[in-house]
């Protein structure tokens, strides 16, 4: 990856943006009146660009799922609302509350960023990956996907792209009346959850104040994570957000919102016991447990001078991990993201386009400790910081978009990088359009890959070297049937450098982090269609065809070729019932043989097809009952090699709105 220093970089892209912008002002006078139809589509995308944009100007692969509906809600696992969605592939360990990772295009699960509420939530301990079992689907308003390497706009972690997601108590803002929720909800395997949500504002003169809070209580017995033996692994999750802010007048706005998750998973051991054993490789019972806890803080503010907006955020994700086995503590990590971000932004208008500008820093202080209580030396701490300078131009046409962003990162440990990235629209008919992306991604090694230890399984490696990438799509969307259908085609590839793999090194063969050579290449195509049909029904699907290739030319794992889904929604009795039905396809995929004599051996995870589904009924204004089940014909499938995933699953619940 080229490396430039910070103002080099600053006035190649300024440069470059005076550059489009006269190009810009030159085609617009040539485009006509022959508007791209975007009636359909004027939905906001807050997660591409530092300014919210309409959806049919960005640039970027992106989804967007709404969750108003219980019945979309169709599970308490958050994985199963993301499984509806195209490219990204999941992979959890055994029932609900196993390590749950998505994969986007290809890409690591920790090289998927994960932003709830604005705010960092990938484990700054724990492989800085996303564990999706510590958030409840319930809590969950809106999902946004953006695809693509992000790290111009979003740093290390970005390289496959950026899953947003907005909850309940994460928008809070001035147009929303007071309100009280409660919901009880109860189902197979000693599933049993209750929530509650309050919000509340007050007028200070010309100033509001809003608050809103919520809280989740969920708990489950669990079913075997083990194709061997009988014993039932439980899940038990407890959250509670709260989010106050005031609005005044001329965009000013300042908050703090506080998220906290406390959860405990049982599960069951793998044997990785060397020389072998008549049970090594294979996930066993076992009396093993996984508790977790994850601390969101932001501090906001918001303030408009002049014709700039300025934004301030002050935030820390803390996040710990202890792991037992028979009911002692064995290990234990800690991790700690500060971070402290300024962004300026301005918009321009004119009469044939407009346009904006963003600009910003960035500090980021990272800590780490790691625990085991067998072995001393595995006591270990570990702090770095970095310090990031990132500029975005995007402008905005009728017709057509086109940004372009760039970013440099000062880190303590590794060398500068500084990353971009450009994206652009095009219309071509009066409801076609093209879409293009190209950029740059960085990922620095995880403080656990460095320096965690985990007895019997893991040991660091201090001298990892950080993972960078570039890639690009390109797609056409359409809405047809006088705008009652729409579609989209996307073609992708990204190249990996540097990837960080494990391997099992004899004498001890336990797992280490490695970057291997050469590049990894992920490439493939991206469907999606969708229809509204006499008001009350719409429907849409999705397929991807993946074909992921680690250096060695060998099929990347837990990454099916073939994936798709197809979704049915039917509003009936004058709106007052709302039903969802799902059917997700997983494709064959391999993993490894968990043997560490003999990494290399990899075993097929067949194809699997599921069908979930929800039904909520409003009798009043105030309350809703639903019903909602996964897995309705009980297939027997794994998502990651020796780990049974849960059978069908059922449950019944009632929400109260005072």
């Amino acid at each position: 990856m080229t490396k430039f220093s910070s103002r080099t970089i600053l006035a190649l892209v300024a440069s470059f943006t005076l550059l489009i912008a006269l190009l810009a002002s030159s085609t617009a006078k040539a485009a006509g009146n022959d508007d791209l139809d975007n009636s359909a589509i004027e939905e906001m995308i807050v997660v591409a660009h530092h300014t919210p944009t309409p959806a049919h100007l960005v640039g970027s692969s992106v989804s967007v799922l709404e969750t108003e509906d219980f019945a979309q809600r169709i599970t308490f696992d958050p994985a199963a609302l993301l499984r509806i969605l195209p490219s990204l592939n999941i992979s959890q360990t055994g029932p609900l509350g196993g390590l749950t990772e998505v994969r986007l295009r290809g890409s690591e699960s920790n090289h998927t960023l994960v932003l709830i509420d604005g705010i960092e939530a990938n484990d700054p301990a724990n492989g800085a990956a996303f564990n999706l079992a510590t958030l409840a689907a319930t809590s969950i308003k809106r999902i946004e996907v953006l695809r693509g390497p992000q790290s111009a706009r979003y740093g290390s972690e970005a390289i496959g792209g950026v899953i947003a997601i907005t909850t309940h108590a994460g928008t809070a803002k001035a147009d929303v009346a007071p309100s009280v929720d409660v919901g009880l909800e109860t189902g197979t395997h000693g599933f049993h959850q209750g929530q509650f949500s309050a919000s509340l504002q007050r007028q200070l003169g010309s100033t509001l104040w809003r608050n809103q809070v919520s809280a989740t209580r969920a708990l489950t017995n669990g079913s075997n994570a083990s194709f061997f033996g009988s014993e039932s692994d439980g899940y038990r999750n407890r959250s509670y957000s709260a989010d106050s802010a005031l609005y005044w007048a001329d965009d000013g706005h300042l908050g703090l919102s506080i998220r906290q998750t406390h959860g405990s998973a049982d599960g069951d051991p793998q044997d990785f016991a060397f020389p072998a054993t008549p049970t090594q490789g294979l996930v066993i019972d076992g009396d093993e447990n996984n508790a977790t806890r994850q601390r969101l803080v932001a501090l906001r503010g918001q303030a408009r001078t002049g014709n700039w907006l300025h934004e301030v955020m002050l935030s820390q994700n803390a996040s710990r991990s202890r792991f037992r086995t028979n009911g002692e503590e064995i290990s234990g990590l800690r991790g700690e993201l500060n971070k402290a971000q300024w962004t300026a932004s301005r918009e321009f208008t004119g009469n044939l386009f407009s346009h904006s500008l963003a600009m910003g820093m960035q500090y980021e202080q990272r800590k780490f400790r790691n625990f085991s209580a067998s072995f001393a030396g595995a006591n270990h701490r570990a702090r770095d910081q970095q310090r990031s300078q990132f500029v975005e131009y995007l402008l905005r046409a009728e017709q057509r978009s086109i940004s372009v962003s760039a970013r440099h990162d000062n880190n303590q440990h590794f060398a500068n990088l500084t990353t971009w990235r450009v994206t652009g629209t095009q219309a071509i008919t009066a409801n076609t359009r093209a879409h293009a992306s190209w950029g740059e991604g960085s990922a620095n090694p995880t403080f656990f890959e460095l320096f965690g230890f985990i007895p019997d399984s893991f040991i660091g490696n201090p001298d990892l070297r950080p993972e960078t990438s570039e890639g690009w799509d390109l797609g056409v969307a359409a809405y047809f049937c006088d705008g009652t259908c729409r579609g989209d085609l996307t073609y992708f590839r990204s190249t990996l450098h540097d990837e960080v793999t494990t391997t099992f090194a004899p004498p001890t063969f336990l797992a280490r982090a490695v970057n291997i050579d050469g590049s990894s290449e992920r490439e493939g195509w991206e469907l999606t269609l969708g229809a509204d049909i006499g008001g009350s029904v719409a429907v849409d699907a999705h397929w991807t065809r993946l074909d992921s290739d680690d250096a060695a030319g060998g099929v990347e794992v837990r990454r099916p070729r073939n994936s798709g889904g197809l979704n049915l929604h039917y509003a009936f009795a004058g709106d007052k019932g709302k039903a969802s039905v799902s059917y997700v396809y997983h494709g064959d995929m391999q993993d490894n043989e968990f043997i560490a004599a003999t990494p290399e051996t990899r075993e097929t995870i067949k194809a699997v097809s599921l069908v979930n589904f929800g039904v909520s009924f409003a009798p009043s204004s105030n309350t809703t009952v639903f019903v909602r089940a996964q897995n309705v014909f009980d297939k027997e499938y794994q998502q990651v090699l020796g780990f049974r995933a849960p059978g069908a699953t059922a449950s019944l619940g009632v929400l109260v709105s005072l």
